[in-house]
């Protein structure tokens, strides 16, 4: 990335993702490969009048040797100052920037089991902070920025140079950051998701019926007062962007009301696995059987975490024709895979997902049908076939999705 482009990320993430106000604490998540892009975020963060900006810096050949060398029982049992940090920065009403840089291969030597126990641990561990992410509480943000190796596995067929340059050539176009003024494009961006939330809000939809060529056939119910969402959010009367990029709408599904074969339809790369061939079968909301042809271990990690990841968390629409899916390239990147295709999550759903669930107490969500988890995980479904066809409370069906793409009255 030139130093425009850097600038102009650093530009989003700070006054486009968190917003950062005058006296905020700013909590900066950074890897050892993104240095630069961690220095100009931290200098336009302070120029923006933050009180305070801490950096934390994360490298995964040092992680390799922690899962190598350390047991289970260590990887579980980690000292509390490791999640003191974050859970302070949330406590306090703090600005959350994660920044990621990584190698989506890394651990693939690595014993899953190992990982699953360690990735548990962590989230019981930032359990503060999470609740306050997923419940609007505070403001965070998460962004890319190109390593070596994640640029070589995505373009094997160029020289180490040539893939690095056009990996943060497609950060910069799928984030809107290659023009003048990318808080314009956010906000033009968030205006038009929006738009599309509030029409399938105002539907009062009762349940979706999912249905392509790979053999996803599943009809997915939804909660009473359930919200779509999508681009902008607000924490305390101010809006942030959680992810960038995002072309994403999403919403909680009643975890207790979803029946049928799901396929996921891309990869999935979770905590330096990549696993294909994901294939679930869920009744009455629970996944009653799973499989994948390669790292079935680490989805069995994933789903076997609790009794809440054998459920779904999360249902996303994104158009099989947005900026990243036309793209035609796997990133090996959630952040990034998940805006190129329809989605669902294992696990724990957002409560502001339906009306008033954050201020509900843990049994009134789920009598709602609110999951509940120590995981959320994004896996793709969509593909350009899809058709999802939705009816409402009062027994209209209304076709949402035809062809992989948004039917013109949803738009």
């Amino acid at each position: 990335m030139n130093k425009k482009t850097i600038k102009n990320l650093a530009i989003a993430a700070v006054k486009a993702g968190v917003h950062v106000r005058e006296g905020e604490e700013v909590f900066v998540l950074s890897s050892v490969y993104a240095t630069e892009i961690t220095r100009e975020i931290v200098k336009l963060a302070y120029e923006c009048g933050a009180k305070r900006v801490h950096v934390k810096y994360r490298d995964g050949e040092l992680e390799k040797l922690d899962y190598e060398h350390q047991t289970v029982d260590a990887l579980t049992h980690k000292p509390d100052f490791l999640y003191e940090e974050r859970n302070y920065f949330a406590g306090v009403g703090g600005s959350i920037i994660n920044i990621i840089c990584e190698d989506p291969n890394a651990f693939k030597s690595i014993d899953a089991a190992k990982i699953t126990a360690s990735r548990r641990a962590d989230m019981k561990g930032f359990a503060p902070y999470y609740d306050k992410a997923m419940s609007n509480k505070i403001k965070w943000t998460i962004i890319a920025y190109p390593h070596p190796e994640w640029a070589k596995l995505m373009f094997p067929d160029l020289d180490e140079h040539d893939a690095y340059k056009k990996l943060g050539k497609y950060i910069a176009k799928t984030t809107r950051i290659d023009n003048d003024d990318p808080v314009a494009a956010w906000q033009d961006h968030a205006a038009a998701l929006r738009r599309r939330s509030d029409k399938l809000n105002a539907a009062n939809i009762k349940s979706f019926w999912y249905k392509n060529k790979l053999g996803t056939d599943v009809v997915v119910g939804m909660p009473e007062g359930y919200i779509f969402a999508g681009g902008a959010e607000e924490c305390n009367g101010e809006t942030f962007n959680a992810n960038m990029p995002t072309e994403e709408i999403f919403s909680a599904p009643d975890c207790n009301n979803v029946d049928g074969v799901i396929k996921a339809a891309m990869p999935l790369c979770y905590n330096g696995k990549i696993i294909e061939g994901i294939e679930l079968k869920l009744e009455h909301g629970r996944i009653v059987d799973y499989k994948a042809s390669k790292n079935a271990d680490v989805l069995k990690g994933i789903i076997e975490t609790d009794e809440g990841a054998h459920r779904l968390g999360e249902i996303a629409l994104v158009p099989y024709d947005s900026p990243i899916s036309k793209l035609h390239t796997l990133f090996y990147e959630t952040l990034f895979d998940e805006n190129a295709s329809c989605h669902f999550a294992f696990g724990r759903a957002y409560p502001t997902c339906v009306k008033g669930g954050d201020a509900m107490t843990a049994e009134q969500r789920k009598a709602a049908g609110i999951n509940d988890s120590d995981v959320h995980v994004d896996f793709m479904v969509g593909t350009k076939d899809l058709s999802i066809t939705a009816e409402t409370r009062d027994g209209k069906k209304l076709v949402i999705f035809e062809d992989g793409n948004f039917t013109e009255d949803f738009e």
